[in-house]
């Protein structure tokens, strides 16, 4: 009787790894810090979107969704504090749950003031939460929930946004040029959101809104404008911050939603 020896692999489709892998040799900066979020039980999951929050001794780790989560005015800063992706190329798992599910990935983390290793240049592996990406597709994060994409959670990884995560509104006038008050028909907005267009600084997002979430008939930014509007200024409005510097590498997505992606350069010192 002859001897079978493993399986067949399909290679038309193999598994990308697990989060948080560095893939592939070559170009790779990879930085050691302190991870010290806001909340201390919140952890850093081996493949987390990581923010580096400056202080005097060269900074911190933190996770996008624990960075967001403490203040609305965290939002204003994601892209340029935006560092890249948790690492899990030294920290071990010392300990593993009960009652594993097969085909379920178990993530590692690294845990409140742990020396932690994040990539901010290179390839490497994440759970893609929402998108059916293409190579080198554009990664975002999300900041704000949106009920209609319930697979989106805060500080997620993203591709290809869905139409009320990501739209333009038209006809929206102030009141002078360093105004931060918008009037106009608001559909679909919320507080947190990103805003861009003509005469927005980058990172402005939306404070408050005047009648119904969703409907507003004005809002307050957080920056104000730099020009004046015209009745046909546009202004893109998202629940996502486009993570500078971050694409989908391939455009193959394995059965546990893990996506291989590039960070082209390095976003923070």
């Amino acid at each position: 009787m002859p001897t079978s020896f493993g399986q067949v692999i399909n290679v038309t489709g193999p598994n990308n790894g697990f989060v948080g892998t560095v893939s592939r040799q070559g170009d790779r900066v990879i930085v050691a810090r302190e991870f010290t979020p806001f909340t201390s039980t919140n952890n850093l999951s081996f493949g987390d979107p990581t923010v580096a929050i400056p202080n005097a001794t060269g900074g911190v780790w933190d996770s996008i969704a624990d960075f967001v989560t403490h203040a609305t005015s965290n939002i204003g800063l994601v892209a340029s504090y935006f560092a890249g992706m948790a690492v899990r190329e030294v920290k071990t798992q010392l300990t593993y749950p009960a009652g594993q599910t097969p085909g379920i990935q178990q993530v590692g983390y690294y845990a409140n003031l742990q020396m932690s290793e994040v990539l901010l240049r290179g390839n490497g592996t994440i759970a893609l939460a929402v998108g059916a990406p293409n190579a080198e597709a554009q990664v975002y994060t999300r900041v704000v929930l949106n009920a209609a994409v319930t697979a989106g959670v805060i500080g997620d990884w993203e591709t290809n946004p869905a139409a009320t995560d990501l739209f333009n509104i038209t006809g929206v006038t102030a009141a002078a040029a360093a105004a931060t008050a918008l009037t106009g028909t608001f559909t679909g907005v919320y507080v947190g959101q990103v805003v861009s267009g003509a005469g927005i600084t980058p990172g402005t997002y939306v404070v408050s809104g005047t009648g119904t979430a969703g409907a507003y008939t004005a809002i307050v930014l957080s920056s104000g404008l730099t020009v004046a509007t015209t009745a046909t200024s546009v202004f893109t409005f998202s629940n996502l911050v486009a993570l500078p510097n971050v694409v989908a590498r391939t455009g193959n997505l394995d059965t546990n939603n893990i996506l291989e992606i590039t960070i082209k350069n390095r976003n923070v010192a």
